[in-house]
């Protein structure tokens, strides 16, 4: 060993957690640097998997590589974080009997971090191991890719879980979903992009919703193409909601008595729904506003805000707790310069409004102008650039 590899000379333990920060491919490398090193990457209790497989040899050569680096492991270790993103091309099957192995070898391991992002150009959605849904040991579980098939999903349970994220995922329906949640009591961070049902069937969760999901502190929902009950998520302190108004009435917003965070993305609101959610958000003290609009039609129908005229009732979180707003595709109409005057008038809290608008020069002369309850109020006019900027919020994931 050389007189100045201070690196080498730190402890087993120490060397394991710098390996366990890099791809599994890359510890495996370290074991011909020395004697020292050599034996290390079996003790990692971090595996990452990462690699695009485009033909029948890459992908025999993967499989082979991570179930020699599973074999090869000390067995008296767990593996604590097992984290696996695959794309296969078109001409390349997945071979799902093999992850599944894979999956039941970490699950049997006590796995507490399981990131799982499949992407098959010949396979929508492949079947998600049945072995996950009963993982004690499980604390984050991040999935994309998979259709949870039928099954009794009444008898899943994720005790330890506190993090789940789906991304393009498929389910039989909104009520499996809705079942497979309540096996997740202690849940704290929910995120759903891309979730899809086999069957819009509606159905009754009024009866046992209450009690769903009392631990959830952050929720990211994406509900542009369907409907999932916002009761599921009334728990929550901090919310970013993607919708679309079709999917929405004003009866199926429930009072989140806990948020104090809110982004809202929408496609073509109202106002009487915009002031409904408001309502129903007691203690909010941080509200995003992003209008996606994709269509000529859509356009069209921004001609209804011209119309608005807000009540002289003010919702509570306006009069006494809203500190921070930010309004983005601001057009200049006269219903959004309504929205901001409304809320600079009843907003006595208020202590910064950013609002970024498509390049009307007057704007914000115009905004600038209008009476505000709080005398420490910081209005800020920006432009919105096309490409979004270094400055423009993006609305990022919680």
């Amino acid at each position: 060993m050389a007189e100045d590899d201070i690196i080498s000379t730190l402890p087993d333990a120490i060397l394991c957690h710098i390996l366990s920060f890099l791809e599994t491919k890359q510890s495996v490398a370290t074991r011909i640097l020395s004697k020292r090193w050599n034996p290390l990457w079996r003790s990692v209790t971090t595996l990452r998997f990462n690699t695009k497989v485009t033909n029948q040899i890459s992908n025999f050569d993967f499989n082979d590589f991570v179930y020699s680096v599973l074999l090869s492991r000390d067995a008296t270790l767990p593996i604590k974080t097992f984290h696996l993103d695959i794309e296969y091309s078109q001409d390349v099957k997945c071979p799902i009997k093999s992850i599944t192995e894979w999956v039941n070898f970490v699950v049997q391991r006590g796995v507490e971090y399981l990131h799982l992002y499949l992407v098959s150009m010949s396979e929508s959605w492949l079947k998600l191991p049945i072995t996950i849904l009963t993982c004690k040991t499980l604390v984050v579980l991040n999935l994309s890719g998979f259709r949870v098939e039928h099954c009794c999903f009444s008898s899943i349970l994720l005790p330890s879980l506190k993090t789940f994220h789906l991304d393009y995922v498929q389910f039989p329906k909104l009520q499996d979903f809705m079942l497979f949640l309540t096996g997740c009591p202690i849940l704290e961070d929910l995120l759903t992009c891309d979730v899809s049902f086999d069957s819009d069937e509606s159905f009754d969760c009024s009866k046992w919703m209450s009690s769903l999901l009392t631990n959830l502190a952050r929720a990211d929902i994406d509900c542009f193409s369907y409907y999932l009950p916002l009761k599921a998520v009334h728990n929550v302190q901090s919310l970013r909601f993607q919708f679309h108004q079709v999917y929405y009435h004003d009866d199926m917003i429930p009072t989140f008595h806990n948020l104090t965070q809110l982004k809202l993305i929408c496609y073509d609101y109202s106002k009487d729904f915009l002031l409904d959610v408001l309502n129903h958000c007691p203690k909010l003290q941080s509200f995003d506003l992003d209008e996606v609009v994709k269509t000529e039609e859509a356009l069209d129908k921004k001609e209804d805000k011209e119309n608005w005229v807000f009540p002289d009732v003010v919702p509570q979180c306006l009069s006494l707790h809203l500190r921070t707003c930010n309004l983005l595709s601001f057009s200049g109409l006269h219903g959004e310069l309504m929205l901001v005057r409304y809320i600079l008038k009843n907003a006595s809290v208020l202590q910064t409004m950013k609002i970024w608008n498509s390049g009307q020069p007057e704007i914000e002369r115009i905004l600038s102008e209008l009476p505000r309850a709080s005398v420490t109020c910081k209005l800020t006019v920006n432009r919105a650039p096309w490409d979004g900027g270094p400055d423009y919020p993006r609305f990022g994931r919680l």
